[in-house]
């Protein structure tokens, strides 16, 4: 059987305008992943009014399974596609607060956001298999309980620069 060129050129068009549309996906879909950033004690003494210590965002594909990537059973049109875990350490904290962030292709890049209005921010590619983590607005850790987990952004805490992680460094829930 001949497919016509026309065909197959149409096709690899779509399938290459899809894999544009959000290429970040590969990041996160099919295995584990974990990515990270501690900063330096040299690094923290230079910037006293940094608060975060360690940032870092993963994605444990069988913990999502109920919402399920190619599931039929989303019950809402609206089922978030990809589900990270964030966690952050902060200065004078004994404990990291933990969230899930809702994600969905925006461009070239991932726009994530925490339940409740709890806050926004956007992922984007860099180069060595990097992600610039960019707080759009404030990020509420709370699970919606209204408490006072909240990472402000601020000059020197809105952008990170994670690189992979060993796996050992995130945790599933």
């Amino acid at each position: 059987m001949k497919i016509p060129f026309a065909t197959l050129f149409v096709s690899s068009l779509l399938i290459a305008n899809s894999a544009l549309a959000a290429p970040l996906e590969n990041y996160f879909f099919s295995f584990n992943s974990c990515y990270g950033r501690s900063y330096s004690f040299e690094h923290l003494q230079k910037n006293p009014d940094q608060k975060v210590i360690d940032m870092a965002i993963s994605h444990f594909p069988g913990k999502q399974e109920l919402l399920g990537l190619d599931s039929p059973f989303q019950p809402y049109p609206e089922t978030p596609k990809l589900i990270l875990r964030v966690d952050v350490w902060l200065r004078g904290q004994d404990t990291a607060w933990q969230e899930s962030a809702f994600c969905e292709p925006a461009g070239d890049q991932l726009k994530c956001g925490f339940e409740c209005d709890g806050g926004t921010f956007y992922l984007t590619e860099r180069s060595g298999d990097r992600l610039l983590l960019s707080l759009k607005d404030d990020l509420s850790f709370t699970q919606c309980d209204a408490g006072n987990a909240i990472l402000q952004m601020t000059a020197i805490d809105k952008d990170y620069l994670l690189s992979p992680m060993p796996r050992s460094h995130c945790r599933p829930d």
